[in-house]
Order: structure tokens, then C-alpha cells, then sequence
């Protein structure tokens, strides 16, 4: 079934060169005049081919670039520097600088990348046409879950230990102006047991994520675990589709 979903799209690896050192950027489809590029920004410890059930479809009606973030410890001999906050942003307008790949964007984020994407965008506004948040972490989340599960606050997330970056700094700084704006928005949520008190706050701070925009939609991907670009690409590929066309 999966296949099906997924044309046969040339993607292309290119490697460009930024202040952090070089980077690889995966990008693939035409750029038709006025058409947003789709920029993909990956959760926490993943690069560009947590994408690969959904990117080639994507570049079936959009040009779509990913790219892996320097943070990624499986890309430096040693661990690197964790980055701030502004550090992230830096990197993704200067990878896609570097790669001629000019705006206006649709930003799709997933987990920590949503995190990234809405701080891009309270940063550079008018480049940004539209959003997609795929099971985005949330600014409240590390406050809320350490109330619902005190025992729990100090433990830090796993994929520290694959990515360096600062979840609580993160947070602080898209706390400390929480976006909000008048572009197509859509929120894919993972389902789960609503018995459960942490799903329940999840899907919470999921809600409140879907008010950030006008007529914003939100989706609950039945079947689907946090990954639901892997687990129901159709979902992801239907909301970028449909953000594009607006």
C-alpha cells in the first residue's frame, strides 16, 4: 500500500558549505513560478531520510528540501557544540541560502523540527507561507509532563544522546513570544489511549498547537506512533498537498 503512495522521484544529496561546517541538503521536484518550496525539518536525532516514505511524492506537485542538522552525532567525530536556539535558526536560513533555495516556504516539522520551524518563523515571518506540524513538540511540555510525572523531570529526552541540542532553551524562547499568524496551519497528531494521563496532556498541547492559526486543521493519525511520516505517509503527504495549494 505504502508504495503505491510513493512515485518513483529523483531526490538530490548536495553538500554545501556553512559556518557549521559542511552539511548535506536532499531536495527534489520543480520549483514552478510562485510556488513555495516545502522545507523538512526532521525530530530530534534524524536527518534527511526520516523522510523517505514521503518526500518523493511531495516533490510530485512541490519542490521539497531536507537537510541534516550539524547537531547530529552520528555526522561528527565528536560530539559537537550544542547549539542555542538562534544557532538552529542560523543554520537552516544559511543551508537553504546556500543551496539557492530562495522562499516563500511551506516549513513541515516533526517533534523537535516543529519546535525549529515555528521559531524560523517568528524570526523571519515573511518568508513563510504556510506550516505543517507533525507530532511537534510542544514549548509547554517539558513544564506540563514534569507536573503530571515530577519523578520524571529530570530525566533528560533520549535523543540527547544522538543529537546534541537544548530542549529547555528551545522552549524558553519560543515561550517568550508563542507563535500565532494568518497562514494555512495543519496539525497531525499520533493516536493513542485516552485513558492515559500522558497521552491526554500530548493531545492537549496538540490542541492548543491547532490555534495558532485561522481555520487551522488537525488530524489524528489512527494507527500511527510518533513517526507518522513512517507509519501514515498518506496523512503527511495530504496535508503538505493541501497547505501548497492554498
Amino acid at each position: 500500500m505504502v508504495s503505491a503512495l510513493i512515485p518513483a522521484v529523483a531526490l538530490t544529496d548536495r553538500t554545501v558549505v556553512v559556518a557549521d561546517g559542511s552539511i548535506r541538503i536532499r531536495c527534489g521536484g520543480e520549483r514552478l513560478q510562485g510556488r513555495p518550496l516545502v522545507v523538512l525539518e526532521a525530530g530530534a536525532g534524524n536527518g534527511a531520510e526520516t523522510w523517505s516514505k514521503v518526500q518523493p511524492a511531495i516533490a510530485e506537485f512541490a519542490r521539497a528540501c531536507a537537510y541534516d542538522r550539524p547537531g547530529l552525532v552520528r555526522n561528527a567525530p565528536t560530539r559537537p557544540q550544542t547549539p542555542t536556539p538562534d544557532d538552529m535558526v542560523r543554520t537552516l536560513d544559511a543551508v537553504l541560502t546556500a543551496a539557492g533555495e530562495a522562499p516563500p516556504y511551506v516549513l513541515v516539522g516533526h517533534s523537535l523540527g516543529g519546535m525549529i520551524v515555528r521559531l524560523y518563523v517568528t524570526r523571519f515571518p515573511e518568508r513563510v507561507v504556510g506550516m505543517v506540524l507533525i507530532d511537534s513538540s510542544h514549548e509547554d511540555q517539558l513544564r506540563r509532563f514534569a507536573a503530571l510525572n515530577p519523578a520524571q523531570a529530570s530525566t533528560p529526552p533520549p535523543a540527547t544522546r544522538v543529537e546534541a541540542f537544548d530542549l529547555p532553551a528551545l522552549s524558553a524562547a519560543l515561550g517568550a513570544k508563542p507563535w500565532r499568524a494568518s497562514i494555512p496551519l495543519a496539525v497531525l497528531t499520533r493516536s493513542g489511549d485516552t485513558t492515559d494521563a500522558s497521552y491526554r496532556l500530548w493531545l492537549e498541547l496538540q490542541n492548543e498547537l491547532a490555534t495558532r492559526a485561522p481555520n487551522a486543521s488537525q488530524v489524528i493519525a489512527e494507527g500511527s506512533g510518533h513517526y507518522i511520516q513512517t507509519d501514515r505517509p498518506d496523512l503527511v503527504i495530504a496535508a503538505v498537498r493541501t497547505v501548497v495549494s492554498k
